[in-house]
């Protein structure tokens, strides 16, 4: 694959946001991968240094983590109205 781990990214993207969030069916889908722009957007460097990982795998990865960090947020949150509630 040539060109910069940069570009290939990029590219993946793209392909990702025509192709496939094109094609899903459900808006609330198409609404969450939109979301994953933010991540993927905020994370490039990351993506970027490792070198073991394919472009869609660092993708996916990303987007993994932030799932990840929103599941936490949410979480700490109930913790916080839980405590609130006694």
């Amino acid at each position: 694959m040539n060109g910069s781990m940069r570009a290939r990214l990029q590219d993946s993207m793209a392909q990702l946001d025509s192709r496939y969030r094109a094609a899903l069916k459900d808006d609330a889908m198409q609404t969450a991968f939109e979301c994953l722009w933010d991540a993927w957007s905020g994370e490039m460097g990351a993506m970027i240094n490792s070198e073991v990982l394919s472009t869609l795998d660092l993708l996916l990865l990303t987007a993994a983590v932030d799932n990840r960090r929103l599941i936490e947020e949410l979480r700490r949150q109930l913790e916080v109205m839980g405590h609130e509630d006694r």
